[in-house]
């Protein structure tokens, strides 16, 4: 049988940088060369080394297979060696916490002589390999392509003794007790980030100091933009322990204003510069992401670089935390990709201004996923400059500031959550919503949003982590909120479009579809809509029931008529209808809706 060797691995054991070794500076090492003989091996086998080390020869540091060649009969066998790649151990067996989706951790040294692990799905191995070979040659693993075949070989040659669990995506593990980072495992060590990809989210990572990032952190005080910008990107890791869904702020703003400055130094909580990401993507592309930055921040600026097409379908995708159900080679379902996140985003328009500019309206689920609210401040995003001279000092200070520190509030964030095991932070959640008022569900609904970032925030203020006075976070929060309030204005969302789109019907073509019904000869410059009665001053419009679908936009019917009826616009109708049999002369009796739009039903 073959035999894998060294069987055993001290994983945490100290590491020597083997480098020189490894680019053929071997003759340094002549004098402590290790010497195997064939005899000594178990033919055929794996063996690993990290040095040159003899073998009837000199040979490089790698993987190497030893076997017996054939030879014609009555010869001798000849003992071969064969180098499958640079050194690379098989060190434990990972599978995720259901006992599904196994893996092997690899440990491996790229080509500067660093030794670095990797949690490798199984499935990599799947025909050629060449998925596989490709992640390990980027990462530095040095491969021969004469020979290269035999690495799935080896790799399933052994079972490690070892199991280590494994995460699929970023963030919180079942247990909620581990988080997991690329780079890093806070809480139980023995997780791995399982993924397709080696350099899978590079984007989180720390970098700089924290201390300069807190004084950072401080000039945001009395600047209610910006302290909620932190507070969104600190509520990723909340969303889980309270059961809300992904959702965020999408700030408005004319250009040079100061969002996208606002957008850095929320990324700057978990990563750099390139943690922030562009609005220029489809839903598919965004999937991806989202699992990369699951139980974090995604920061997405300017919304007009988006196609518009897939607008819609990225903000219910993004919010949902679901990925599309997709069927693999052989027609069964694959493995749903989920998801959580605080969201914030950018741009000089708003949701349903990008979606129109595709002939789309922003539905209620849209807006309620993804907040618009206006930035205009008394210097662009800026309430307080402190000891700058103008907005655009200050901007310029934030963004060269982000850039060079980094990444060390969402790791402090997450350890203090740790440090609180099983505190109830629902409860919590709770009585901050009591903070906000919330005239409706809608309202409600976006409320408990804002209660979650003032409870990031204040969490943050008690660990130490943000140097604002207690408090401070909850009243930016509740600032926002109203700004919120203001710019959608009352009433719920889908009444507010359905009476919008009917006054727009109206305004387009009032004067061309519809026609006096007193007047019989009058006919209309267009396709009939429906007829008008004049009254006390007041215009009264019946409409023929395709009309007032088409003028209801992409709405259920029965929701439009219970929009038209709530604000009052339905001025008459037969007892227990909505609608009134009406007789109209040349044509008979007709079902029409008759609807006088009404300022005081404007807000209904």
């Amino acid at each position: 049988m073959m035999r894998f060797l060294p069987e055993t691995l001290d994983l945490d054991g100290p590491e020597e940088d083997i480098s020189s070794a490894h680019h053929g500076d071997q003759d340094k090492y002549t004098s402590a060369i290790e010497r195997i003989t064939f005899d000594a091996l178990d033919l055929p086998c794996f063996l690993v080394r990290d040095d040159w080390f003899d073998l009837n020869g000199k040979r490089k540091p790698g993987v190497w297979f030893c076997y017996q060649s054939a030879t014609a009969a009555g010869k001798p066998v000849t003992p071969t060696a064969i180098r499958i790649c640079s050194p690379l151990y098989v060190a434990a067996v990972t599978h995720t916490e259901d006992g599904r989706y196994f893996g092997r951790l690899l440990r491996f040294l790229d080509t500067l002589g660093r030794w670095r692990q990797w949690a490798m799905p199984m499935e990599l191995l799947r025909g050629s390999g060449e998925e596989l070979r490709g992640e390990l040659l980027a990462a530095g693993v040095e491969t021969e392509q004469r020979h290269r075949a035999k690495l799935a070989d080896y790799l399933q040659w052994q079972v490690p003794d070892k199991v280590i669990i494994a995460a699929l995506r970023t963030g919180w593990t079942t247990n909620g007790k581990t988080f997991v980072l690329p780079e890093r495992i806070l809480g139980d060590q023995d997780v791995y980030l399982q993924s397709d990809a080696i350099h899978q989210a590079a984007s989180l990572r720390c970098g700089g100091e924290f201390l300069q990032w807190q004084q950072l952190a401080a000039m945001c005080i009395g600047n209610s933009v910006l302290m909620v910008s932190i507070c969104v990107a600190l509520a990723g890791p909340l969303l889980t322990k309270v059961h809300q869904e992904s959702g965020g702020i999408h700030w408005i703003g004319d250009t040079s204003t100061g969002k996208t400055t606002a957008l850095v130094l929320a990324a700057s909580v978990w990563g750099g510069e390139d943690f922030k990401r562009s609005w220029r993507a489809t839903s598919n592309g965004m999937e991806s992401v989202a699992v990369m930055l699951s139980d974090t921040c995604l920061c997405l600026d300017e919304i007009n670089e988006a196609d518009p097409q897939e607008i819609g379908a990225i903000v219910y995708c993004l919010g949902n935390g679901t990925g599309k159900t997709r069927a693999n080679k052989i027609g069964a379902a694959r493995q749903v990709q989920r998801w959580r996140l605080s969201i914030l985003s950018t741009g000089e328009r708003s949701i349903s201004a990008a979606m129109q500019e595709n002939g789309k309206q922003a539905k209620a689920g849209h807006l309620m996923r993804l907040l618009n609210i206006p930035v205009a401040r008394r210097f662009g995003v800026f309430d307080e400059l402190h000891q700058f001279g103008d907005g655009r000092t200050l901007s310029d200070h934030f963004r060269t500031q982000c850039a060079r520190h980094f990444g060390h509030a969402g790791v402090r964030f997450v350890e203090y959550l740790l440090q609180q095991g099983d505190a109830d932070f629902v409860s919590v959640l709770l009585q901050l919503e009591t903070q906000f008022l919330c005239p409706d569900n809608q309202t409600a609904r976006a409320a408990s949003k804002f209660a979650l970032y003032a409870m990031a925030g204040e969490l943050a203020i008690e660990a130490g982590i943000l140097p604002w006075p207690l408090g401070s976070a909850l009243s930016a929060c509740q600032a926002m909120y109203q700004q919120w309030m203001l710019a959608r204005g009352s009433g719920l969302t889908e009444h507010r479009q359905i009476l919008q789109n009917v006054t727009d019907f109206l305004l387009k073509h009032g004067d061309s579809k519809f026609t006096d019904k007193m007047n019989p000869q009058e006919k209309p410059r267009a396709d009939r809509a429906g007829w008008y009665v004049d009254r006390a001053g007041e215009r009264i419009y019946l409409f023929t029931s395709a009309a007032l679908r088409d003028a209801g936009g992409n709405f259920d019917f029965n929701r439009v008529l219970e929009a038209l009826e709530t604000a009052q616009w339905i001025v008459e109708h037969d007892q227990g209808k909505r609608s009134k049999k009406t007789a109209i002369s040349g044509v008979g009796k007709l079902n029409l809706y008759w609807l006088q739009p009404n300022e005081d039903g404007d807000h209904a």
